[in-house]
């Protein structure tokens, strides 16, 4: 399609939204008093951290609600909020490209209604799935199309109420620019969505046995930026058999490094997605209904389990010259050696290395977050609520956060720290409670309505005087004589 084709096509999409979205826009009447600050510092009905896929999509649902007060903080420049433009690797996305994500139940804004405009039927019915590049172009496009309101190059936290000691205080978040357009100083919101990607609750990870015996400029965590070219004609171990651990063992491969070794700790590589049976209506809707014996040990099996890789993501390292996969792989020890990092299995197998990428996951600590450092101590997580039966135990679960029903943040201590309720985790910290992967495409139709009627109800409720006033107070006349 030509290029004048294809603004043709997508300006005639564009008009369509709007009108969808004036179709839907009843009742339009804003509902959320206004609030002051002392300092004169903003303060927001809600702030969003993050400005990925998910934190549009709250902001557009929080608008459709009429709740527009609101801002999403990014840290990253515009067009590199979440993983896409930045560790991301893979060719593919995972995702099925019928998701229609954060379109929220508008037709002409699924990704299929501008990929179709920007390209034709013909070519969404040879789509296999979305790119990663395509997919960050969507998102752009959604952000411009709802002139959604994102401060970029904006980092925020750490969070803290304003009154510690009162339920209805303010959050407190303190900015620091990260580039020429972000924003520093103070601003406050009564409720905060925490939309701060898959590592949200805490940080990747990289275990000891490799940080505590290598110098730091020869490992690497494989969901972080990284210059790929540092890696040519070098011999390059990949720790992890995750979908990050291929797409990085491909990216070095491609960028010239000599070989590749990828570990993989179980006998063999798992074969089986144990989450894909979550990713239906009816998981997606009720698994938060379910009591916490049968969460806990569902989550345990899925996460224990986890998933393999693509087909594609395995099959472009496995096809590249220089990439050998080692099954049954633990790793003993690892040393610095004058000819390079040699790494023993368990087993006593033993292979050289120059430069180490772990593809190991993430460790759930609030603690490690910027956002929550101040407040970690407050947060109840899954150990504090939920002893389980030592053939179900398993220690990570116990570290992710305890949500009752909703995506609010509950008092480790009751009585604490009676604000906590104001911030809402919205990441990959959910699973166990809510079954929602918070920041996954699949998940958004589910979950951001479910946030959002979290959200407004808090919102409501605090100015149930306000609004018990204006009711009281209406003299509205419907019928004249």
């Amino acid at each position: 399609m030509k290029t004048s084709a294809y603004a043709k096509s997508l300006e005639a999409l564009e008009a369509r939204v709007r009108v969808e979205l004036e179709l839907m826009n009843h009742p339009s009447t804003p509902w959320v008093p206004a609030r002051q600050h002392a300092s004169g510092a903003p303060v927001y009905d809600v702030a969003i951290i993050g400005g990925g896929q998910s934190g549009l999509s709250i902001l557009f649902a929080l608008g459709l609600e009429n709740v527009t007060n609101i801002v999403a903080l990014d840290r990253n420049p515009a067009g590199r909020e979440g993983p896409w433009m930045t560790y991301a690797r893979m060719n593919l996305l995972r995702t099925n490209k019928n998701v229609t994500g954060p379109a929220l139940g508008f037709p002409s804004l699924t990704p299929r209604a501008w990929y179709t405009a920007k390209h034709s039927p013909e070519s969404w019915d040879a789509l296999e799935r979305f790119s990663r590049l395509e997919w960050q172009e969507y998102l752009d496009w959604y952000r411009r199309v709802l002139d959604l309101p994102v401060q970029n190059e904006t980092e925020a936290g750490p969070l803290e109420p304003e009154h510690p000691d009162k339920a209805d205080s303010l959050i407190r978040i303190p900015l620091k620019a990260t580039g020429p357009s972000g924003q520093t100083g103070v601003i406050y919101a009564r409720e905060v969505v925490l939309a701060n990607g898959l590592e949200g609750c805490g940080k990747w990870h990289i275990p000891e046995v490799i940080s505590g015996n290598l110098p730091s400029d020869r490992y690497v965590q494989a969901n972080t930026e990284f210059d790929f070219d540092a890696l040519r004609a070098k011999r390059v171990t990949v720790v992890g058999a995750n979908a990050s651990g291929f797409d990085a063992a491909a990216v070095a491969l491609e960028n010239g490094a000599s070989r590749v070794d990828l570990l993989v700790r179980r006998p063999e590589i798992p074969k089986i997605n144990a989450h894909r049976p979550l990713d239906t209506n009816t998981w997606h809707r009720h698994f938060a209904d379910l009591d916490s014996a049968t969460r806990w040990r569902l989550m345990v099996h899925i996460m224990r389990n986890n998933q393999p890789p693509p087909q594609d993501t395995f099959d472009r390292a496995r096809n590249l010259p220089g990439f050998r996969m080692h099954e049954d792989f633990a790793i003993q020890t690892i040393r610095l050696e004058d000819d390079g990092i040699a790494i023993r299995s368990a087993k006593g197998d033993t292979l050289q290395a120059d430069f180490v990428i772990a593809a190991t996951g993430f460790i759930c600590d609030f603690k490690l977050r910027v956002e929550t450092s101040a407040i970690a101590q407050h947060i109840a997580l899954w150990r504090d609520r939920y002893a389980p039966p030592a053939e179900t135990d398993w220690e990570p679960m116990g570290t992710y956060p305890w949500l009752e029903g909703g995506f609010a943040f509950q008092e480790k201590e009751p009585g604490a720290a009676p604000w906590l309720h104001h911030i809402y985790c919205y990441s990959l910290g959910t699973k166990p409670s809510l079954g929602l992967t918070g920041g996954s495409a699949s998940s958004i139709r589910f979950a951001v309505p479910r946030l959002i009627q979290d959200v407004s109800r808090q919102l409501f409720l605090d100015d149930e005087a306000h609004h018990t006033t204006a009711l009281h107070g209406h003299d509205g006349i419907d019928l004249t004589l």
